[in-house]
């Protein structure tokens, strides 16, 4: 039987422990690998001896850690055995010929000392399995153990659990290192890895942390039992190892932590930029039905226009849609005097009743409710849109219409199809985006369900049923985009799949809504290709909080002009803005930070 025991590495190498059961003795091996992903069949036979030179006999290890110091390695690890939770600590100088130092009394947790590296003649341990606590030596025998942790869980963070020590390193002039977060779901444990990087002149000295994961599960693996096998740092690449069950082994290369990654982290901020002029709409207090708000903007270039249908609160709170009209996609050149898009069916007027005119809403006293969050997509000869009708007492639903292209240019709004209600009663649903063209022969829709994106194919867009919700996309756990994700602006074709402007809460920040953006597989909408690490905008500026409700980027519409993106939301449900980045630079940035994958390593060869 075969048990994988840790990971170690040289300056070119990594290395991979096992222990093996045979004839009922236990042996330890150690297989190689170049590129840290393909190890060599050629394993060899690793002996670990005690002061009196007699052979270990029991390999049954966790928390096996190596760390090099000048011409020798040094181990660190613990038996499973649970009446020996003492840390223990052998030496190499060739990784293969191990030679007991001992157990260490005051040591029980898991701990990994930092290679290549002293401080006032001592060596560091960073250590712990609660928190993260330091501890000097300068005999690797005696250790002085500060009291006070060094590093701690954080509320309302991916990492307010147990914290335990992963591995350390000495890079660029500090310490890098890296920490499990151990959760137990269903009876298995599942891990999230976070990073902290402290001061080489003072190892106590916190310089940065990460503030999201630097790797978490998928949802699949998350069924699977799972445990950290150790890290590597070669050529530039910083390697992740897991056992999935009991044979399966997989490596994850993630991008090295570094002091400035806390600029990278806002690398979509910074090549996002929000329009210097915002907001592009704003109220108009001598127009009675968009007096209070004009923002939650539809979006669609078109005939050399970007074309806007946004959602407007007047004087009655009657939520209608207004039209406006751009050549260069920022600057309004034309605004609708009236709404273009009133409630009319009982299932979004308040009160249930029916109107033909904007008019007879005043007479009847308007109240909460309408026609809230459009979204316009084009296809073939017609402008199809989605928009939530609330009737103000119901859950607000999912309604369809749609409008020839032609009487849309011509703004020949009495032509739009009666409209009808696509989702099921009984449920909040939002958010619903149709994509531009046919996928694999099935339309393709978007919409929410809390927390979810779920996902429809369709034989065709006569609505006949309601949306089913074949497959959909979660919130993702630790990261910005936690507690409920929907979907923004419908999807734009580009060369590397269809890009998603999306909107999310996360626990971490629960009051405010943003922006972020994912890739979808050109033929398979229901596979996330990539999402963006962090926001690609967030409620920052005083447009986006002064207003009906304050922290709220809410998106509607987006669109590609002469190459560039712009992405079009609401501010603070009052206001319309814009935001835009070259597309190319976009989709690059969304590529180099895009979530790391598993990859499986070959461990057929171990025998």
């Amino acid at each position: 039987m075969v048990k994988f025991t840790g990971i170690a590495q040289n300056e070119t190498e990594s290395f991979l422990y096992y222990s093996q059961k045979k004839d009922n003795f236990d042996f330890l091996k150690i297989v190689s690998s170049k590129d840290g992903l393909s190890f060599q069949d050629n394993y060899k036979y690793v002996v670990i001896t005690d002061g009196m030179g007699r052979e270990d006999k029991n390999y049954d290890w966790k928390s096996f850690k190596v760390s090099k110091q000048e011409n020798q390695y040094i181990l660190t690890y613990q038996s499973n055995a649970p009446t020996s939770p003492q840390l223990s600590l052998a030496i190499s100088s060739d990784l293969i010929r191990w030679k007991k130092i001992g157990k260490l009394d005051n040591l029980r947790e898991t701990g990994a000392i930092v290679p290549n590296y002293q401080y006032e003649e001592q060596y560091v341990m960073y250590f712990g399995e609660k928190n993260i606590k330091l501890a000097y030596t300068t005999d690797l025998q005696n250790w002085q153990v500060l009291d006070k942790p060094i590093l701690e869980p954080r509320a309302k963070y991916f990492d307010d659990t147990k914290l335990e020590i992963g591995s350390v390193y000495e890079r660029d002039g500090h310490i890098l290192l890296l920490y499990y977060v151990k959760d137990i779901v269903d009876t298995l444990e599942w891990y999230v890895v976070g990073a902290a990087i402290f001061d080489k002149k003072d190892p106590t000295k916190l310089l940065w942390r990460s503030e999201y994961p630097i790797w978490q599960p998928s949802i699949e693996l998350r069924q699977e039992k799972m445990r950290p096998l150790g890290s590597a740092l070669l050529h530039n690449e910083l390697l992740l190892y897991w056992l999935m069950g009991e044979d399966d082994i997989y490596a994850v290369s993630v991008p090295i932590p570094h002091p400035d990654l806390g600029l990278k982290d806002k690398i979509f901020s910074t090549i996002v930029k929000k329009f210097e002029e915002n907001p592009l709409l704003t109220p108009l207090p001598h127009h009675p039905w968009e007096s209070r708000a004009a923002f939650n903007s539809a979006a669609v270039y078109e005939d050399g226009k970007v074309h806007f249908v946004y959602r407007a609160l007047g004087d009655t709170d009657l939520s209608v849609l207004g039209y406006a009209a751009s050549s260069d996609g920022l600057h309004i050149d034309e605004r609708s005097k009236e709404p273009i898009y009133i409630p009319r069916e009982p299932f979004e007027t308040p009160g249930g009743q029916m109107f033909k005119t904007f008019a007879q809403h005043f007479v009847s006293g308007g109240g909460y409710g309408g026609i809230e969050d459009p979204r316009i997509t084009k296809i073939g000869n017609k402008m199809y849109m989605t928009y939530v009708a609330f009737d103000g007492t119901n859950h607000p639903r999912v309604a369809a219409t749609s409008i020839e292209v032609n009487h849309f240019l011509k703004q020949e709004w009495d032509y739009w199809e009666k409209p009808r209600l696509i989702t099921a009663p009984g449920i909040v649903n939002k958010s619903a985006v149709l994509f531009p063209e046919q996928v694999n022969g099935k339309y393709v829709m978007l919409h929410r369900v809390y927390p979810n994106i779920l996902i429809d194919y369709l034989d065709d867009l006569n609505f006949d049923t309601y949306l089913q919700g074949h497959h959909f996309i979660p919130p993702r756990r630790d990261f910005w985009d936690s507690k409920k994700v929907g979907a923004g602006a419908p999807p734009m074709k580009t060369k590397d799949g269809w890009l998603l402007i999306y909107q999310s809460v996360g626990f971490q920040d629960s009051g405010r809504y943003k922006i972020g953006a994912m890739m979808l597989d050109g033929t398979n909408p229901s596979k996330v290709l990539y999402r963006t690490p962090t926001p690609i905008i967030a409620p920052d500026e005083l447009y986006e909080n002064a207003g009906h409700k304050a922290g709220v980027v809410y998106p509607c519409g987006a669109v590609i002009m002469n190459n560039t993106l712009h992405v079009y939301y609401g501010g603070a449900d009052t206001v319309v803005c814009a935001a835009s980045s070259d597309l190319d630079t976009f989709l690059q940035a969304m590529k180099q930070n895009r979530q790391p994958r598993l990859e499986r390593i070959n461990t057929a060869m171990i025998h």
